[in-house]
């Protein structure tokens, strides 16, 4: 939708603060997981914080955002650590994803439930996709936040069907405003 990637694009124009790499927790955790030589797709990247992680981890990387600002400052970030990624503006909404294409994809902070499925199809056969974002706990904190753009309990489990579930945290518990989920494509036999 325009608006949201004007939106975006006027916040990441606004920050002026140097940026720093903070991955993820759920990146950390699960490194194991990622080290690969493979490709890796991160969706809704923001400022590349895990982009620039699944880098240092030896994966080639494309992170796609609607806000170029944001991709700018990913790109200085991953210059700092030393690591390349590919930078891509292109608005999910419209973005077709290919499939069969990543050995990785990550997608942190961002809800578009349509996607689902073209997210799941992106995936190589045994590729992994770690998906997080926020929940309707969250309104607690921060009631004004728009709920289209929260996942309700349990629908994260139901949400990749066609993958095979590694771990899931999926709103059930009320103090946890994420839920989150990391799933494998089924291997070919």
């Amino acid at each position: 939708m325009r608006s949201d990637v004007e939106r975006w694009e006027k916040k990441y124009q606004e920050t002026n603060a140097v940026v720093s790499l903070k991955p993820d927790p759920l990146l950390v955790e699960y490194r194991g997981l990622l080290e690969s030589e493979g490709l890796a797709l991160d969706l809704a990247a923001g400022t590349c914080q895990a982009s620039v992680h699944l880098a240092k981890l030896d994966n080639r990387v494309i992170a796609v955002d609607c806000s170029l600002t944001a991709l700018q400052i990913g790109q200085r970030i991953a210059t700092r650590e030393g690591v390349e990624i590919k930078g891509l503006v292109a608005d999910l909404d419209d973005w077709p994803l290919p499939q069969s294409t990543f050995e990785v994809i990550t997608c942190f902070r961002y809800l578009n439930r349509e996607l689902f499925p073209a997210m799941g199809n992106a995936l190589k056969p045994g590729g992994l996709l770690l998906y997080k974002t926020f929940n309707q706990h969250h309104l607690r904190e921060f009631p004004r936040f728009n709920p289209n753009y929260l996942l309700r309990p349990g629908e994260l489990t139901r949400a990749f069907p066609d993958l095979e579930l590694i771990v899931c945290s999926d709103g059930v518990d009320v103090s946890e405003p994420y839920s989150f989920a990391i799933a494998r494509s089924p291997r070919t036999s």
